[in-house]
């Protein structure tokens, strides 16, 4: 690619190739290896180095060009994908659309930082652009993205700005994001035939009351521009035979945060729940709301770039859903991450897609991000 401008049908093949990965979030190992061997092959080894972080099996690599000693800005994405059937796999055209697996969440976006560091790089003005491609930030980066934070804060390499474009679709900006508390509650009970419920204490009974007294202290907003706290069951697992009345339950829990609650007072609540109806919880995850001010003087020029590359006024968006940005706000207050997505739609679901229309557009948008000011 070198320093010519977007070449459409170039980009479009190699993301042809990139869906074709079956990188399923926690299947698949020898889809991972084959697409990071892939990605690997886009940059000149002489000029680029590559830190792999391995654990738990997953593989977490920043790419940098060599001789850069801290990022600037650090380009997050994630090459693993929600499960789907095999023709998700690959990529279609329709009318100008994209359709597959990760073409909207994220392989594209993933994609076009490579084809912008690499740019950089052999322009020899890579401007201590990095980038960090993870495999489980679909299931909590907890494996993946957590563990070089960490590393990255240990050894004082935190970038000030992190371009994350997992989200704020149509060009849009993301100006905040809700947090997230994952957690499991059990509930006993005392099994008994089910034609004697009076002889029985039901275990999904008590999970049920359970569930009505967090929905009484957490009611769900009513759209996405409806700034509450969310709360949803998400597993329930309880009974073994349909004539016996269950005397364990057991559910998982997605709850969704605005910045106006900290997470211990979230923690606190749900533990106030669960000892209410004496039952045992355990916390999986709980991360905090973030906030990136659009007032910011690194937002501001990145609003004017917006503007200049989509030829409209930049969508501010609150997200109910929850990034890598916050991993990297929770190590370093101070970070300030951009996210902005190009015209797409439908992720996760069988209908993914992307207008292809909005490429060229996003490429401007991503090369001249790595370049901004911070």
């Amino acid at each position: 690619m070198s320093s010519d401008p977007f070449r459409l049908d170039e980009f479009l093949s190699e993301l042809e190739t990139f869906v074709a990965f079956k990188t399923v979030v926690c299947e698949n190992p020898d889809e991972f290896r084959r697409a990071n061997a892939w990605i690997r092959e886009f940059f000149d080894p002489t000029r680029t180095e590559f830190i792999e972080f391995d654990c738990n099996g997953l593989t977490s690599t920043l790419i940098k060009p060599r001789g850069s000693e801290r990022p600037r800005m650090l380009g997050d994405g994630h090459i693993e994908v929600v499960p789907a059937e095999d023709d998700l796999f690959e990529m279609r055209e329709e009318s100008g659309v994209l359709y597959g697996r990760g073409v909207a969440d994220m392989k594209t976006q993933c994609l076009m930082m490579i084809w912008a560091l690499r740019r950089l790089i052999e322009e020899g003005e890579h401007h201590d652009f990095w980038l960090l491609f993870s495999e489980d930030e679909e299931v909590g980066s907890k494996h993946g993205v957590a563990v070089v934070v960490d590393h990255l804060r240990r050894e004082g390499l935190m970038p000030p700005v992190v371009f994350a474009p997992d989200g704020g679709p149509n060009f849009a900006y993301v100006e905040k994001e809700k947090g997230i508390c994952t957690f499991e509650i059990e509930t006993n009970g005392r099994a008994a035939h089910a034609s004697r419920p009076y002889l029985g204490d039901n275990a999904i009974d008590r999970m049920q009351a359970i569930y009505a007294a967090l929905k009484e202290r957490f009611p769900n907003p009513r759209g996405e521009s409806d700034w509450i706290n969310s709360l949803s069951m998400t597993s329930v697992e309880s009974g073994t035979a349909s004539n016996q009345i269950p005397d364990r339950c057991r559910a998982g829990f997605d709850l969704r945060l605005t910045e106006a609650f900290t997470v211990d007072e979230i923690v606190r609540t749900i533990e106030d729940v669960a000892r209410d109806h004496r039952a045992e919880l355990r916390v999986v995850q709980a991360d905090p709301a973030t906030y990136y001010p659009r007032d910011a003087p690194v937002a501001q020029r990145y609003l004017d770039l917006l503007r200049r590359v989509s030829g409209q006024e930049p969508p501010i968006l609150h997200s109910a859903g929850a990034s890598n940005g916050r991993l990297y706000v929770a190590a370093d207050p101070a970070v300030h991450v951009l996210m902005t997505s190009p015209r797409m739609g439908a992720a996760h679901s069988e209908t993914e897609c992307l207008e292809i229309g909005s490429l060229a557009a996003y490429y401007e948008l991503v090369y001249e991000s790595a370049k901004l000011p911070v």
